[in-house]
């Protein structure tokens, strides 16, 4: 069965996590995706973490390229360039996170690039975009979170301004690209015709928060930041403390009120007439919320987390990392995928495409790969032969 970008070559120019990230989306569609590194050192990613244990496969590295194929490539030469002229001719689509400007200098801009392959879909990735008076300033994820305003929605009023504790802009801006990549593919088998494609970081991170924005743009009001509170702003949806670990519970309708306070034992909190609607429960929040704390505080976790959702009431034991990813809830989902790791001698656990279908859901076995693994197969498909071929490969291990 084909799958949604079978037959698809990609030509992956990315580094670092947002551009990895949306080109892994893309080998779990089943596209075909060509790595190009920088000879001697590669991608930086191989080595975030500083652990010398994965030597230039870090684990991130591994699970943001698996399934890729590796070509070492010094493009900035005459002979490398003809390389990668030769290999934008044969893709279907382009991608690159490099700051706006500089693969135009270098003579593979979308102009350039289409003049090779005019229907090439070529999406550019970057901090602020293309056309932009930020365009020039470089980003990262913790730079998006500060500029976008993320940083100033987390944590408590009296907290200072905090970041989300992992690349959530990063991994976000992969995953508009792909949706953009996809939406393009979709264009050109209708029209024929490929396109720009301008992801900018700051802008996902504005999508990512419409739900805040959409509240400022209507109100005009800055939101208070509401700490673990659930984004109704109910009473009894928060996170409580129990006997052994912190839940969180979303008690946020009339029905869900009354079936909490059944579960707890205080069913006379019910038709008390200051707890009737939504909006009483938080007027007399001061005087509700010991009440129902105190209760909370009787159980453990798991237990009320297992009574709560019983009775209809969203409720989550506040887990770590452990005790999710080896939550059997993904013993009968594929949320997870097994691959060999041969640098490391062993296999590690990385993550799928986030969906199931009915037909080709996303899947991709295949091993990440060592720097430059696939550049001597490459360059001869490409045609490469000879002194040229033997040019390629000893630039290929430039140090």
């Amino acid at each position: 069965m084909a799958k949604a970008m079978q037959g698809m070559k990609v030509l992956d120019l990315t580094h670092v996590m947002a551009g990895p990230f949306c080109t892994r989306q893309l080998v779990l569609l089943g596209a075909d995706v060509i790595k190009i590194e920088k000879p001697g050192d590669g991608d930086v990613m191989r080595y975030y973490g500083h652990d010398p244990r994965f030597g230039r496969n870090s684990p991130n590295f591994v699970g943001y390229n698996a399934g890729k194929k590796s070509v070492a490539l010094d493009w900035t030469t005459e002979l490398g360039a003809e390389a990668l002229r030769r290999l934008v001719a044969e893709a279907d689509v382009l991608v690159e996170n490099f700051r706006p400007g500089v693969l135009e200098a270098r003579g593979f801009g979308y102009e350039a690039c289409r003049a090779i392959k005019p229907d090439l879909i070529y999406c550019s990735i970057s901090g602020y975009g293309q056309e932009s008076i930020l365009r020039d300033n470089p980003a990262y994820d913790h730079i998006a979170q500060a500029m976008s305003g993320l940083m100033s929605l987390q944590g408590s009023e009296q907290d200072p301004p905090m970041k989300v504790g992992f690349p959530l802009v990063d991994t976000f801006s992969g995953h508009m690209a792909a949706f953009a990549i996809v939406s393009a593919v979709l264009r050109r088998e209708r029209t024929g015709e490929g396109q720009r494609l301008d992801v900018s970081m700051l802008d996902a991170s504005m999508v990512l928060m419409s739900s805040m924005i959409l509240k400022y743009n209507a109100t005009g009001v800055v939101p208070k930041r509401v700490g673990n509170k659930g984004f109704s702003l109910s009473a009894t949806a928060d996170m409580f403390p129990t006997r052994d670990r912190p839940i969180s519970i979303g008690a946020n309708t009339d029905k869900q009120f009354a079936a909490l306070c059944k579960v707890l034992g205080v069913e006379e909190l019910i038709d008390d007439p200051r707890y009737k609607d939504a909006s009483g429960r938080w007027e007399h929040a001061a005087t509700l919320r010991p009440m129902v704390s105190s209760r909370i505080a009787e159980w453990e976790a798991e237990e009320l987390e297992v009574a709560l959702n019983k009775a209809s009431v969203p409720a989550a034991v506040v887990r770590d990392l452990k005790g999710i990813v080896a939550h059997p809830h993904f013993n009968d989902r594929p949320t997870f995928q097994t691959i060999d790791v041969p640098s490391w001698g062993r296999e590690m656990k990385v993550l799928n495409g986030g969906f199931l279908a009915n037909e080709d859901s996303p899947e991709s076995t295949a091993t990440s790969p060592d720097l430059g693994e696939h550049t001597e197969d490459v360059l001869r498909a490409l045609g490469f032969d000879g002194d040229k071929l033997e040019s390629l490969l000893a630039g290929a291990q430039m140090q």
